[in-house]
């Protein structure tokens, strides 16, 4: 077993006020003690330096925050360490679906090699863990999914995977390959759009949340319709999920339509969510009409997540690996500028953990 000490570490405790202003927060200087990887015991520094303990490594006074989380990512997508390329134009979200399989297949380093890369560059940005959607369907099976299922089972991090039919679960007919990827240790499943790509929302959501619940899985789908689209969608998703009783496994990502519920109904549904535990995961969109109301959604008691999504691939050039930089750009569209709003924003990438409450 390893364990080992950090001295020197700074830690937030508490607010400090300018009469009724919030001007900062209060830091102490402790020691940490690791345990096989896990923190056993916090003690002050003082104590730590009276008993002539001695440390393995220094903090250097550096703040010490929670680890970050990475609830959306898609390892098995990434150009990253390839020759620079454009993104192709496409007509349409199937053409881009097609298109994108023999752009990855020719590209000259391997999925795994690819996959590795982001994976040590979110390690460097603070990050241990990563939830990565991998897509199966007919035209590629299951080769996606055990590439990335082996960079999991050798990552010193935790990945969890998502069998994600992007082509659409009805549409592709990519019932039984999802469950045999399910049955083969994905943590979740995925989809996209089931009112809008699979022509029937009900049908769609029926079939995933009915896979969901025979493997003990968790479900996390790709929303992006708007309208009635949208809304009637994130309706069947809550009742599906209190249906199945899988309160705090269902995620919804992107989530666009959360923006065109209206009077009593908006703050139901969000009270729902709520209630029922069901996460959202927003990239942060530029669009102020497209990203999800994420500050409603917070006050609400809805659980709100930061993913970076697509980083260098067949969708966009974007993308730095780093979920800080995602979080900074929602604290700036939604003008968070305070202390208190600028320390509990960090529980969106830390699982919900800051250190001042």
């Amino acid at each position: 077993m390893t364990y080992y000490w950090i001295d020197n570490v700074r830690i937030e405790n508490s607010y400090t006020y300018d009469n009724d202003w919030v001007n900062g927060s209060k830091t102490d200087l402790v020691a940490v003690h690791v345990v096989a990887g896990k923190i056993a015991a916090i003690i002050s520094q003082d104590e730590f330096v009276k008993n002539n303990m001695q440390a393995t490594y220094s903090g250097d006074g550096l703040l010490m925050l929670p680890s970050l989380t990475d609830k959306h990512v898609h390892l098995d997508k990434l150009k990253i360490g390839e020759p620079w390329t454009p993104i192709r134009p496409v007509k349409n979200i199937v053409e881009r679906f097609e298109q994108e399989i023999p752009d990855i297949n020719h590209l000259s380093s391997s999925m795994q090699e690819r996959a590795e890369k982001l994976v040590d560059l979110e390690k460097q940005h603070g990050v241990t863990t990563i939830r990565s959607h991998v897509d199966i369907e007919p035209m590629t099976d299951l080769r996606h999914f055990e590439v990335i299922k082996k960079v999991a089972e050798n990552s010193d991090i935790k990945i969890e995977i998502v069998a994600f039919p992007q082509h659409g679960l009805l549409r592709s007919q990519s019932y039984n390959l999802v469950a045999e990827a399910l049955q083969s240790g994905a943590d979740f499943i995925g989809g996209v759009d089931p009112y809008g790509l699979d022509q029937d929302y009900k049908k769609s959501l029926g079939q995933t949340f009915k896979l969901a619940d025979k493997y003990h899985a968790g479900v996390d789908t790709h929303v992006h319709d708007r309208n009635e689209a949208g809304t009637k969608t994130i309706k069947e998703i809550i009742r599906l999920t209190e249906h199945y009783h899988l309160q705090d496994k269902v995620f919804i990502s992107h989530a666009f339509g959360l923006n065109d519920f209206v009077g009593e109904e908006r703050q139901s549904v969000f009270d729902q969510l709520a209630a029922l535990q069901i996460h959202i995961v927003t990239s942060v969109p530029l669009d102020a009409g497209t990203i999800p109301p994420i500050m409603e959604l917070i006050h609400a008691g809805v659980q709100v997540h930061v993913g970076n999504d697509n980083v260098n691939d067949s969708w966009s050039p974007y993308g730095t690996g780093s979920v800080q930089d995602k979080l900074a750009r929602l604290g700036e569209i939604f003008s968070v500028d305070d202390q208190v709003g600028l320390t509990q924003l960090l529980g969106l990438v830390t699982d919900g953990k800051v250190d001042v409450s």
